[in-house]
């Protein structure tokens, strides 16, 4: 009986998290493709496919070290005309550059010159562990350490007019930390699913299971045994873009990703104590998406977040995308649509 009550307790709060989500978050309407980016059917054309490939191909890219010697993974691509500004990508748990390669085209295509690094642990960047799959980090203000390095070594001493920062899921964590400690850096800063909190109970759980030895949190395996097919990925709707996902991984097999160890989940949980502790630094102008479908992160944080901000008295723009799984940039092309046209109006808005 007792176990049944609390089962439903946990239930009942669940569902209320759910009903309270977004309370304060605007949808988006549908627009039309003003930016030309790219499109499904483009995706099925090889003239289109072989014109992203090549852009990325030309990309500067190579190594630098990170905290502990960790090698970090970075790439970019100047524009050689007049800029829009420069945009700065700090990516997802798991996701490599190579993974961005249809972001970075309509990026490009649209003026702007764009840098990408693959984050410690992930891509092409260093391991800390011997298990190449595993998602480990020992102290998550590294990232945000090999980000600053990679902002101060190799995107400002092209001295763009404008500098934005375009983040998704833990990239968005990293991203909002940054923010809070470097303020100065970025004139405008967009977040697509960040992680701001995680589905729960990972965080009241973790501890308890967490141990001395990394290794895979609860329901997380390695790459392969992680696969799944399209009809039960919670990532996207797209299948399109789906395929495309699983085809650049299995070219680039050294990029691929498996689950999160317990120490990821401890750390990044930890993490969010910070980034809401300190959000009163933040004075970049910001815009966020939520995925309505989303169950990687959790959407709720999305709303505690943007009302902490707001007592703070900056104002944030908050969307919420119907329909949507976790990943907007790489979604049906509606969405995707969507969500980077408003952030291309909102850089526009702050050159």
């Amino acid at each position: 009986m007792k176990y049944n009550f609390i089962s439903f307790s946990i239930m009942l709060f669940v569902i209320i998290l759910a009903s309270c989500s977004h309370m304060r978050f605007k949808k988006l309407e549908k627009i039309n493709n003003k930016y030309d980016l790219s499109t499904e059917p483009d995706l099925m054309n090889s003239v289109h496919t072989n014109k992203i490939d090549s852009l990325y191909a030309s990309g500067t890219d190579g190594y630098f070290k990170g905290v502990n010697n960790v090698k970090i993974y970075y790439n970019y691509f100047l524009q050689n005309r007049k800029e829009n500004g420069a945009i700065v990508i700090s990516s997802g748990r798991t996701e490599a550059a190579v993974k961005y390669k249809e972001v970075i085209f309509d990026l490009f295509n649209n003026g702007y010159s764009v840098y990408i690094h693959d984050h410690r642990g992930q891509g092409l960047s260093g391991r800390m562990v011997a298990d190449h799959d595993m998602g480990y980090i020992d102290e998550f203000g590294y990232y945000i350490n090999d980000m600053k390095y990679f902002y101060d070594i190799f995107v400002a001493p092209h001295n763009h007019k404008n500098i934005y920062l375009l983040t998704h899921s833990m990239g968005g964590a990293i991203g909002m930390t940054y923010l809070e400690q470097y303020p100065d850096d970025f004139d405008a800063a967009a977040f697509s699913s960040p992680m701001l909190g995680l589905v729960f109970p990972s965080c009241e759980l973790v501890e308890l299971l967490e141990g001395k030895t990394p290794k895979y949190a609860l329901g997380q395996e390695n790459y392969e045994d992680g696969l799944t097919g399209f009809k039960k990925n919670h990532l996207t709707t797209c299948k399109t873009r789906y395929q495309r996902m699983l085809t650049i991984y299995e070219e680039v097999p050294e990029a691929r990703l498996g689950g999160a160890s317990y120490q990821w989940v401890d750390k990044s949980c930890k993490q969010f104590d910070i980034i809401y502790d300190n959000i009163a630094n933040i004075k970049t102008p910001l815009i966020l998406f939520s995925a309505e479908d989303d169950k990687i992160v959790a959407t709720s944080a999305h709303d505690h977040f943007i009302k902490k901000l707001n007592a703070t008295g900056k104002e944030a723009g908050a969307y919420s995308i119907e329909d949507a799984q976790h990943e907007l940039f790489i979604e049906k092309d509606e969405l995707r649509i969507e969500v980077l046209t408003k952030v291309l109006d909102f850089y526009k808005k702050h050159k």
